[in-house]
């Protein structure tokens, strides 16, 4: 058919003046081409769908799955094949949502400023009763006037039994902990009873390594091993190594260390140390930890000597030594006087060890020394520890403490211009120089155990390898009950 036949047909639907479109040739005008032939498409569409009744097929498979095979939605084929006009979004969303499982419903609470447990639930629809027999069921476990803003807690709710009730409340739950968490249900006579579960702890091994740059701790944290890892590597090197003169920048930290942790991942605490590198200068120092047959636990180097020595080089962590032994002008009194033991400044609050083993002598306000205490570990040697702040719990004359066990804490008590440790050594009841004091070292492991030793250092050594080729931690296993959340 000739263009100027078919826009006579397009004429009969939509009036227009043909000189519009076309030329005295009959040819179509190059500036309406493009908007025409679109315009004539949209009119053939809307022609052939009128003509067609107005159903649109949903898909034209020979055997089309049928949607409820596909969701569980309660809509017939016919529905499906239906007019698009006739198929509603909100009845598909009406049909989806009426197989979703509605309860049991779980909802997560906060504790705001000012509000109580109770005052929560009540708010969320639980009547004052109720609320009340909760937070007495709880009581058993959570002391609810530590309970603060910020705390968390899960109530569920189960299906009304009818229309016109109220979902029922069947569990309230508190985390307590990583591990721990109480569970408040009804039981078979209608009182709320709580329950404490514990989740399952398994102890992961990680291991870490990092050159020293500026500071012992920055280095560790930037390389990924966590400070208390750092802190109790530095008390187990602490009576043969002075971190404070000691460490250089450029040495290396090698560790393998434990961490409780929950199935989910939650950290619970870190564990044991179970291997540790010192590269100071360019020499390693190497330790392990073993268990002897007795059941006691140290940590032995390469020869199966044990680290410790009768006391330890640096009685507190992380001091700077503010004044050595020997001359000095003094500070306060202002003349030049003996300086009889070594000041470690360092924070107030700063726990204070004992040097080694032994029993206290003497202890409480000692003139110039302020709060003070003496160890005496043999008939001969003794340490002093002046200037406290206080001491720590439990100390008394007599009592027997054990090396690296806190006897008190930094303080400026006495004589004193600011906070710090005055550490003493005396020998025959002399005041001595602690750096050149003579003291012998740890025991050496011997026949069996140096070989049950050897095999555990071989061990350790190899582990380590392995989790610094494969992803820095080893695979999960179970604690045991009895030691559940333990460092």
């Amino acid at each position: 058919m000739k263009l100027p036949a078919i826009l006579s047909n397009v004429n009969s639907v939509i009036p227009f003046r043909q000189r519009y479109l076309l030329t005295r040739a009959n040819r179509l005008r190059l500036r309406y081409s493009v908007s025409s032939v679109a315009a004539a498409c949209v009119l053939v569409s809307l022609f052939s769908f009128s003509m067609s009744g107005g159903d649109v097929d949903v898909y034209q498979s020979n055997a089309p799955l049928k949607y409820s095979e596909y969701t569980g939605a309660n809509i017939t084929d016919e529905e499906i094949l239906a007019p698009i006009s006739r198929l509603s979004l909100n009845n598909l969303i009406k049909a989806d949502s009426k197989n979703a499982p509605e309860y049991p419903k779980r909802k997560q609470l906060e504790i705001g400023s000012g509000q109580t447990v109770a005052g929560v639930l009540q708010g969320n629809g639980i009547d004052g009763g109720q609320a009340h027999s909760i937070v007495q069921a709880m009581s058993e476990y959570i002391d609810m006037r530590k309970v603060r803003a910020g705390q968390d807690f899960e109530i569920i709710f189960d299906r009304p039994d009818t229309d016109s009730d109220a979902p029922k409340l069947v569990e309230v739950s508190m985390a307590m902990d990583p591990i721990k968490s109480v569970h408040v249900t009804m039981d078979d006579q209608g009182q709320y009873a709580a329950e404490l579960k514990e989740k399952e702890v398994f102890t992961r091994q990680y291991v870490g390594e990092t050159e020293i740059q500026t500071s012992l701790y920055g280095s560790a944290a930037r390389s990924g091993i966590p400070a208390p890892v750092i802190a109790r590597m530095i008390k187990i090197y602490s009576w043969a190594v002075d971190f404070q003169r000691d460490i250089r920048a450029h040495d290396k930290i090698q560790v393998m260390y434990e961490v409780k942790e929950t199935a989910d991942g939650d950290s619970v605490a870190y564990g044991n140390i179970l291997y540790a590198n010192l590269n100071l200068g360019g020499i390693d120092l190497s330790l392990y930890r073993f268990e002897k047959d007795d059941g006691s636990v140290d940590y032995y180097d390469l020869k199966g000597r044990s680290i410790r020595k009768t006391l330890m080089k640096t009685p507190v962590d992380g001091a700077r030594i503010s004044s050595g032994f020997g001359m000095r002008h003094h500070p306060v009194l202002g003349y030049n006087k003996m300086h009889k033991g070594m000041d470690f400044a360092a924070p107030t609050g700063t726990p204070i060890y004992a040097a080694g083993d032994g029993k206290i002598d003497k202890i409480g306000r000692n003139g110039g020394y302020g709060n003070y205490i003496r160890i005496r570990h043999n008939g001969s040697l003794k340490t002093a520890y002046a200037h406290m702040s206080r001491f720590a719990k439990g100390m008394s004359n007599g009592k027997f403490v054990k090396q690296g066990d806190v006897i008190g804490y930094i303080g400026t008590t006495g004589r004193s211009t600011g906070p710090h440790l005055h550490y003493e050594v005396l020998l025959d009841g002399k005041q001595v120089n602690p750096n050149r004091v003579d003291l012998p070292t740890g025991e050496n492991l011997k026949g069996k155990e140096l070989e049950r030793f050897k095999s555990v250092m071989q061990g350790f050594s190899q582990q380590y390898v392995q989790l610094m080729k494969g992803g820095k931690y080893a695979s999960l296993h179970s604690e045991d009950k009895d030691k559940k959340g333990s460092s």
